[in-house]
């Protein structure tokens, strides 16, 4: 920020919260309160309440990264369970608010890297981001080697910063009932899983999710699993309570040495994610949606149209690569693989890899486009819409509409994309095609945010049985019907010979 900026902020005055008063600062008609610690915690043990506080506290600086590779020499493990809120300063009437959970693939990210002040003003809105515990610290499931509360941490930090809103928003103008969970990429999967629990129930009114991974929930044994080779990695398997000392860096290595040995020899392949553990997530999230307990609760469901680009062109390619193929092998056999690449292959545009579309179809845009329909056909609304916008901005200007090309394009202040401290990612200025495509993005989510549809029915209808529309957010937007074309009918093809086959075993 310039001296000219830094001369336009002005302090504002303290707002009460259940922990002690806070100070924040006023921009351009927007308050900002940064790094406000919403909990505390020990090492692989619940979140709690932070020790309250009586004199004012300033709240006008990002609070400490969750640890994560490229920043654990200098982390503070105990204080990063933090958030940052803008609030319109002017408001005639309390204020929706979006709640946002940060992606980073469960390992890296935080709310820093999500400036809201921009949202906010043009709202009007509250905006809310959120840090959580990351890789081990917020994923590594130790309960059943007796860490009795070390079970998806991370999804209860997000849950506590959840209650936290709840009870502190209105003071700064936000309106506790009209909370809207949201999320991209791995946060995505968080507001899946956050959004079924039943400690949720009640306390959001609408939820998004952008490039949920299309396994959002791990199984309890690949998590044990994962958590029995880390400790054998760190000679702790006779010992485990001896991981709450074990320094950063080395905890973080063995799990990494773990996870690269998990990409070849299990189906699976990932190493975390929130874990179907009987307790804190009682119940597969699809089955909860399926049966209609969220059929009041409005849907946003997105995907970007080049998803597996970015993972393809990763030095070495990600393990989901692998793991993709090999799953779609195991449902149909390498002929029913070969049969898909060829007719993408037969089909691909000029510009496209046909690999990668078939893969992204299978690990995002298909398992997107079957939680809709479980949600629709359990009476919910839902809407389904996919990026195909190429930012103006690497990685996207050289890979295409890939993984978070949305959220760049959600978070951009226009005329400007904005930096990514975290990412280490600049911004920088946006052509009249970027500046198009994300104002009609952004106001799709404000008026999600305000009303609970991302627009009017005639422009972008919900997502029906038997229509199935998918919004398309390109030059122009437009709509699509979902299941249309050679691809989507061998994938039906195989779907439906494959169920034949499980009726006959059966």
């Amino acid at each position: 920020m310039n001296e000219e900026q830094d001369r336009d902020r002005m302090p504002t005055g303290a707002v009460s919260t259940t922990n002690g008063p806070i100070t924040g600062v006023e921009q351009n008609g927007v308050r900002c309160f940064k790094g406000v610690p919403f909990a505390t915690a020990r090492r692989f043990a619940k979140a709690i309440s932070p020790v309250a506080w009586a004199e004012p506290r300033r709240c006008t600086s990002y609070g400490a990264y969750a640890p994560q590779p490229g920043h654990l020499d200098h982390a503070d493990e105990n204080a990063c369970l933090s958030l940052n809120i803008w609030a319109p300063a002017e408001a005639d009437r309390a204020l929706p608010v979006l709640f946002f959970i940060h992606g980073g693939a469960f390992v890296t990210g935080g709310g820093a890297d999500y400036d809201g002040s921009f949202l906010a003003a043009h709202g009007p809105a509250m905006i809310v981001t959120i840090n959580y515990r990351l890789g081990p610290l917020g994923f590594l499931q130790l309960h059943r080697q007796g860490l009795a509360e070390a079970n998806n941490l991370a999804l209860q930090d997000a849950l506590a910063a959840l209650d936290w809103v709840r009870d502190n928003i209105v003071n700064f103008g936000g309106d506790p009932d009209a909370i809207t969970l949201s999320g991209q990429s791995a946060g995505a999967s968080l507001v899946i899983a956050l959004a079924t629990l039943p400690q949720a129930k009640g306390k959001f009114a609408r939820a998004l999710a952008l490039s949920a991974p299309g396994r959002n929930i791990m199984s309890a044994d690949h998590a044990d699993n994962v958590a029995r080779r880390v400790l054998d990695e760190l000679d702790l398997a006779h010992d485990p309570a001896a991981i709450i000392s074990v320094p950063l860096p080395k905890l973080f290595a063995a799990v990494e040495r773990v996870g690269r040995r998990l990409a070849d020899e299990t189906e699976q392949g990932t190493v975390f994610g929130p874990v179907l553990d009987g307790s804190v997530i009682p119940r597969e999230p699809r089955d909860v949606f399926a049966d209609g307990s969220l059929r009041d609760i409005p849907l946003w469901l997105g995907s970007c149209r080049d998803e597996m680009a970015m993972f393809l062109k990763s030095t070495p390619p990600a393990a989901m690569i692998r793991t993709t193929e090999r799953q779609v092998r195991t449902a149909f056999g390498d002929a029913g693989w070969c049969r898909l690449l060829s007719y993408y292959r037969a089909t691909a545009r000029l510009d496209e890899d046909p690999y990668e579309a078939l893969l992204s179809d299978a690990f995002w845009h298909r398992p997107m486009a079957d939680l809709a329909r479980l949600h629709a056909a359990a009476g919910g609304a839902v809407w389904l819409s996919r990026f195909d916008h190429r930012p103006a901005l690497e990685p996207f200007l050289s890979q295409g509409p890939t993984h978070g090309a949305d959220n760049a394009c959600l978070w951009a202040h226009l005329p400007n994309f904005v930096d990514r401290p975290i990412l280490k990612r600049e911004g920088g200025p946006m052509t009249p095609a970027d500046i198009d495509v994300a104002a009609r993005f952004q106001a799709s989510l404000l008026r999600f945010v305000t009303s609970g549809a991302p627009d009017v029915a005639e422009a972008w209808p919900r997502f029906e049985p038997r229509s199935e529309p998918l919004a398309i957010f390109g030059q122009p937007f437009h709509i699509v019907p979902l299941n249309d074309g050679a691809r989507a009918r061998v994938w039906a093809e195989l779907s439906a010979g494959n169920n034949d086959k499980m009726r006959e075993t059966g």
